[in-house]
Order: structure tokens, then sequence, then C-alpha cells
């Protein structure tokens, strides 16, 4: 019992420190994330919406010091868009990405800061992850001591490692193609014309945040580790159901043994019916003789 317990253990601990190393190189480009979260805010917004708030930009740009050098890339943005150079959204996108820090961060705030200051931490020193992991893997090897166990067992890790990574994506875009996103109240509390604790605004952008962290390597990788967990369970199948064929041959022939040993034990004696038999074969010979 403390033996399947450590074994479980140690799987866990082998997903999260994998899946901890997988998404950790997010917040390498946090800064890009969250430009890109203001572009989907802008796009899963009602188009009344997007036309209220490029109202609000284009109105602001007549109004632009040219003596600042934000301004002057705001008003390079301002000039784009009303030669056709640019849309709404691109506008909108320009304008975002000019106002935020190129250097921005991890926002400061409570447990959210101290995991960025852990995750940044193990990526200085991702030797870390491998010796942890290395050191993991051959605790699993050690307690099961057995290749093909360990090798399932591994294959078991993967489908776990490849659901987690798959299924929250799945359920988001599932969520998208049958309720879909409305940032709509998000994106006009911006300038003061929506309610910024709208529920559903609120879960959109999370979701959308969410989205954001499933570059295409994470998702094709979640793929091919869930493709290799599917394969070692039919391949775990297909043992489980050849030992349970030789199990039965096995048991078929105790049986057959144990029959043999039987008609041993008996010591070859004639039954009744073999003796009338015999009987009556000799009284059919001495009929033919005469």
């Amino acid at each position: 019992m403390l033996k399947k317990f450590l074994i479980w253990l140690v799987k866990n601990l082998i997903i999260l420190l994998l899946v901890t190393l997988i998404f950790s190189t997010v917040t390498l480009d946090f800064p890009n994330l969250i430009k890109g979260l203001f572009g989907d805010i802008f796009a899963y917004a009602s188009p009344e919406a997007q036309k209220h708030v490029v109202g609000e930009l284009t109105g602001a740009c007549s109004s632009l010091e040219k003596s600042s050098e934000f301004a002057a890339n705001i008003g390079a943005v301002c000039t784009d868009y009303k030669s056709g150079k640019i849309n709404d959204k691109e506008f909108f996108f320009s304008v975002i990405n000019s106002a935020l820090p190129i250097n921005a961060g991890m926002p400061q705030i409570g447990a959210l800061d101290k995991y960025n200051k852990i995750i940044s931490y193990l990526n200085k020193n991702k030797i870390l992850y491998f010796i942890v992991l290395l050191i993991l893997i051959l605790l699993l090897y050690l307690l099961i001591m057995n290749v093909k166990l360990f090798l399932m067992t591994l294959s078991q890790i993967s489908f776990g490692i490849g659901m987690i990574i798959m299924v929250p994506y799945m359920a988001i875009i599932i969520y998208r193609n049958f309720v879909g996103f409305d940032t709509t109240p998000i994106l006009g509390s911006m300038f003061g014309a929506g309610n910024i604790f709208d529920a559903k605004a609120i879960s959109s952008v999370i979701l959308l945040m969410i989205l954001r962290t499933y570059s295409s390597f994470i998702i094709v990788l979640g793929i091919l580790l869930l493709g290799a967990g599917v394969a070692g369970k039919v391949y775990s199948w297909k043992l489980r159901k050849q030992g349970r064929i030789a199990r039965k041959k096995e048991d078929k022939k105790e049986t057959d043994e144990d029959v043999e040993t039987d008609k041993r034990k008996i010591g070859g004696k004639k039954t009744t019916k073999e003796i009338l038999d015999e009987l009556e074969d000799m009284h059919k010979k001495k009929m033919r003789e005469k």
C-alpha cells in the first residue's frame, strides 16, 4: 500500500514539474501577452463599442503635444489611421502598444507577484528542473523495478500532462464557439461607458488571457504527449489481454494435467463399460469363427 502511494506521489510530482516547466515560458513575454489581450478585448466587443472607442481615440489625436516622444508615436498612429493604412482594430492595438511600457513586467500583486518571482528564478536556473526531474524519474524506477511497468507508468505521466494541457484549451475553444466571448463592458469602461464588473465580460477576459498562454509549441506538445499517452494505454491493454489469454491456457493445461494424474492414480483399471465392451467384442469374434 505504501509503495503504491509513493509511486502515485512521484508520478504527480513529475507531472507538476513538467507542466510548470512548459508554461513557465509564458512569463518571459508578458508585455506582448498583455498587449495581445487588449487586442482581444477590442475584437470581442460589440461593433458599437468599437466605434465609440475609436471615436474617442481619434478625438484625442488632435490634442496631442508634439513635443512629447510618446505623443509623437501616437501622432504617427493617428496619421496612419486617417490615411487608411490601418483599420480600427490595428489603430486601437497600436495606441495600446505605444501606451504600454516596452519593459513592462508582471503586476506586483500578492500571490501573482510571488508566483512570478518563483518562475523567474526557475527560468534563470533551469538546470534545477532537470536535476530534480532526473532524481524523481530514478526514484520512480527504483520503486517499480520493472522495465515494462516503468515505461507504462511514463506513458501514464505523458497522458496526464497532455490532458492538463489540452482539456482547458479545448474547453475554452468550445465555450468560444457555442457561448461566445463578450468584452463590450470592459472596452467601454476604459472610456467611462461600461461596467467593468460585468460577470460575463470578466470571465471572457480571464479565458482570453488563458488562451493567450497557449503558444503553437505548447499546443503541439500537448497533442504529442496526449498521443503518446493514448498509445501507451493501448499497449498496456494489449499486454493485459495477452496476460489473460496466457493465464487461461495455463489454467487449461493444469486441468488436463490433473485429469491425467487422476487416471494414473486409478492405476489403469478398466471401467465396467470397458469390460462389457471387450466381452461383446470377444463374443462377436467367436461367432465369426463358427
